[in-house]
């Protein structure tokens, strides 16, 4: 069934159709609503077999299971298998149902959510429209660090399967913000019981629950027996070892202590291609390695600093001396494959120019401390960093620490910069609100412009794709090129790694493992 576009404008009205109805459509049930692509994968042409259990090594545990608390997206992996999202999306990053079958955009400030019907939570609280209207309103109150759907001002319960979003002012990204944290549902009535205990006792309605965690150890989950996609999930049972290293996490793969392993690094990826037994997929996500400001704080409250790091870069060079080549630079938010990116878009390499700037702004002896991961990649990066701004006259004060210690430093403003991973949102304006607008949750300094603020308020009144995208082009120049309010660096391709008994795994341009379809070959 295709959703059926009320009378608005004309014009409007077309567009929306043509950007979400074909995806928007209620779909079978057995249909893969976690974000996977529908197209089966080539090497995994037979049938899928049930059972078994598949062992996982992943880089770091999640600070919270709670997704309200988990915004970080390196927490989200280790939710997913919990908890299914109102929307989904293809590997393209299409929308298409999830918990919600269908959604109806009646004007510019309404969406109308089509619930599916019969879907239980893990501990047998009904999903319906109300737990929906509690988890959005849940989402957007002040114990909640999700700020992807802020502009719903109120929800309606219609009726059990019909949810009404009444949006303060138009937001075209409300969609696909809706296939993210912001969009994961959590059963109201484990909220109320656990409490604050709720972060460590997740319930969903996903293919998988939570049944025994050790913090910085592992995670176990076992199979949703009265999940709602008929057969799936395929395995019995899932363990994820943390294993902070890279190296552990390959040689544990390579020695069957674990079947699957996430996000290897291109310095790795040679040596596993040349292994038998090991099966590498990858995909150009929208993630890319990044310096986050806080441009509330010396020396990088002074643009013409923030500018002389900018130019002070060679990106080229990083990607040859730490992903043997593999990679594009980041000069916006996007790769240049995807829609929303703009082909002309540059940041040169130019050191020159670096000390230039400095030199007119009248500032000598330029430090600034720069937090980054302790893994062996992270640290050579930030030391490929530290020389190559050492040559414009900036120096680097380099302070490695763990991830989540690291991420907290950061969010609690006590450090001028932050070497991390952007891991891009299903919707591009998403990206652009949490990064550019004034109130983003990664934009810490506040720092923006008027001109900024409105372009992003034109591109969230807008469905119109080559509108949108002329737009974001807009955006990303005055935001980078202007005010270096990031320091982006270059796009990795994301390999996953894994033995030849695993099946049915997909990587998608979010970069984030699903699980519903991934079996294991006995």
């Amino acid at each position: 069934m295709r959703n059926n576009q009320s009378n608005f404008i004309g014009k409007l009205v077309m567009l929306v159709v043509l950007l979400f109805g074909v995806a928007a459509c209620s779909s079978e049930s057995n249909e893969n609503v976690n974000g996977g692509s529908e197209e089966k994968v080539k090497s995994d042409e037979s049938a899928p077999q049930k059972g078994g259990e598949l062992v996982i090594a992943y880089e770091a545990d999640a600070s919270s299971y709670d997704p309200i608390k988990a915004t970080n997206t390196i927490n989200h992996p280790l939710l997913i298998p919990v908890y299914d999202t109102l929307i989904a999306y293809t590997r393209e990053l299409e929308p298409k149902g999830g918990l919600a079958e269908s959604w109806d955009i009646p004007d510019e400030k309404t969406i109308i959510l089509m619930l599916r019907e019969g879907i239980l939570f893990h501990d047998g609280t009904p999903f319906n429209a109300e737990a929906v209207k509690f988890n959005i309103e849940r989402a957007n109150s002040e114990d909640s660090l999700v700020s992807d759907l802020a502009s719903i001002e109120s929800v309606e319960v219609v009726d059990e399967k019909t949810v009404k979003l009444h949006l303060e002012k138009p937001d075209s990204s409300i969609i696909l913000a809706l296939a993210d944290v912001g969009g994961m549902m959590v059963s109201p009535t484990a909220v109320q019981e656990s409490g604050e205990d709720f972060s460590q006792k997740p319930v969903g309605t996903g293919p998988y629950k939570l049944v025994h965690h050790v913090p910085n150890g592992e995670v176990v989950y076992e199979a949703n027996e009265a999940y709602w996609q008929e057969g799936q999930p395929y395995l019995d049972k899932m363990t994820i070892k943390i294993m902070a290293d890279e190296n552990t996490r390959i040689n544990a793969l390579k020695s069957g202590e674990v079947h699957y392993a996430e996000n290897i690094s291109q310095t790795n990826v040679a040596s596993l291609k040349n292994d038998s037994n090991i099966v590498l997929k990858e995909i150009m996500p929208l993630r890319f390695e990044n310096i986050f400001l806080n441009t509330s704080i010396s020396p990088v409250d002074n643009k013409a600093v923030r500018l002389a790091i900018l130019h002070g870069i060679n990106r080229e060079g990083l990607i040859q001396a730490l992903n043997f080549g593999n990679g594009e630079p980041a000069s916006q938010l996007f790769p240049l494959e995807y829609w929303a990116a703009d082909a002309s878009m540059k940041i040169d390499y130019d050191p020159e120019k670096s000390k230039q700037l400095l030199k007119e702004a009248g500032i000598d002896n330029v430090s600034f401390e720069l937090i980054h991961y302790t893994p062996a990649y992270e640290q050579r990066l930030a030391e490929a960093i530290k020389s190559q701004l050492s040559e414009v006259g900036i120096q680097v004060d380099l302070q490695p620490m763990e991830a989540q210690a690291a991420i907290a430093k950061y969010g609690e403003l006590k450090s001028p910069s932050i070497l991390t991973r952007w891991n891009g949102r299903p919707d591009p304006l998403m990206t652009m609100k949490a990064i550019f607008s004034r109130y983003g949750y990664y934009n810490k300094g506040g720092n923006t412009t008027d001109e900024i603020e409105n372009l992003i308020a034109e591109a969230a009144a807008s469905y119109d794709r080559g509108e949108l995208a002329k737009l974001y082009g807009e955006i990303s120049k005055k935001a980078l090129l202007d005010e270096a309010m990031i320091i982006p660096l270059y796009f990795s391709p994301r390999v996953s790694a894994m033995n030849q008994s695993v099946k049915g795994f997909e990587p998608n341009m979010q970069g984030k493992p699903f699980y519903t379809t991934i079996w294991k070959e006995n």
